[in-house]
């Protein structure tokens, strides 16, 4: 009896057997999940700045790396600018252009949502009309009249 106490307390072969998460250890089960980075309007045109200073052969690398960049994103960077992203617009500017755009989405769904509901009228009209044509033995005009 005891021995079965001792297999179901340490396992069939004799060693005690351990929670990780009681060790300290993270559950190895539990991916992570890695936040994107965001940059402030001040950063780049920072960034941007120093890009512009560099001269010599070398310096632009060290920058990037040193700021953990990627050349793509020192694009978009100077795209950015040239749209006029980064001219420090202020927080009403964009929450009123947000608004507009959110305006936008809102009138563009609701004008698909009602054309797609035409268009399932209009197809269950066909379907009714070609049903008749069956019915009665009236064939349809599949190319139009000359």
């Amino acid at each position: 009896m005891s021995e079965m106490n001792d297999v179901a307390r340490n396992g069939r072969n004799g060693r005690r057997q351990t929670d990780p998460v009681i060790e300290g250890r993270p559950d190895p089960q539990v991916v992570a999940r890695p936040t994107r980075r965001s940059f402030t309007a001040a950063y780049k045109l920072r960034i941007l700045k120093e890009a512009d200073t560099c001269t010599h052969h070398g310096d632009l690398g060290e920058l990037l790396r040193r700021e953990g960049l990627y050349s793509s994103t020192l694009t978009s960077f100077r795209k950015q600018q040239q749209a006029g992203r980064l001219n420090g617009a202020d927080p009403e500017t964009r929450r009123a252009q947000r608004k507009q755009n959110e305006a936008a989405r809102q009138r563009d769904a609701r004008r698909i949502a009602r054309l797609e509901s035409e268009n399932q009228k209009l197809r269950a009209l066909l379907d009714l009309q070609k049903k008749l044509s069956d019915l009665i033995g009236v064939p349809l005009l599949t190319e139009p009249r000359e």
